[in-house]
């Protein structure tokens, strides 16, 4: 079977004459887009593979990024193939870690603001943010019911280069 957009692979096992086992494995979503009224799911390479009014609770929505229509089954052009293996590795950071991200924004020099409740966080640049998302997992707990935003542009490992400005 080919041409279905959510397939990534099919297993064909013959297990008996009469009995045949076929095991299908569906794309990982990394994340989507809001396009008139619709929620576009993208896989890691870009690919639009579902078209749906329906919320996924658990993929990020991913907002900033440059386009100027939408195909399903056909690659998200954004002018820069890269963002999507750096939303793939965030949005695996995001379960790894289980944080709560809810929307991921990337400005016009693809710096990362992440979006959890109330709080937005700063990123900076995706490049080694494997770090950033530890230790955001690490604050996050203390970030229950506030409001502001936490800087982690600047982390360099130690607590001190995480900063939160408060807001009432």
């Amino acid at each position: 079977i080919q041409d279905v957009p959510f397939v990534d692979v099919m297993n064909v096992s013959i297990l008996a004459p009469d009995t045949i086992k076929i095991t299908v494995y569906e794309k990982a979503l990394a994340g989507y887009v809001k396009y008139l009224d619709t929620y576009m799911y993208f896989d890691k390479d870009g690919i639009v593979v579902e078209s749906s009014s329906e919320n996924y609770e658990d993929v990020p929505q991913i907002t900033g990024l440059d386009f100027k229509s939408i195909v399903l089954d056909a690659k998200l052009e954004v002018g820069n193939d890269a963002v999507f293996s750096q939303i793939l590795e965030l949005t695996q950071a995001f379960d790894k870690y289980q944080l709560g991200v809810k929307k991921v924004y990337f400005d016009s020099s693809y710096n990362v603001s992440l979006y959890m409740g109330n709080v937005k966080v700063m990123l900076g640049s995706a490049a080694d943010c494997n770090d950033k998302l530890y230790a955001l997992k690490q604050v996050s707990e203390k970030l229950t019911g506030m409001k502001g935003t936490l800087h982690l542009e600047n982390y360099d490992g130690t607590t001190a280069s995480i900063i939160f400005k408060k807001e009432n």
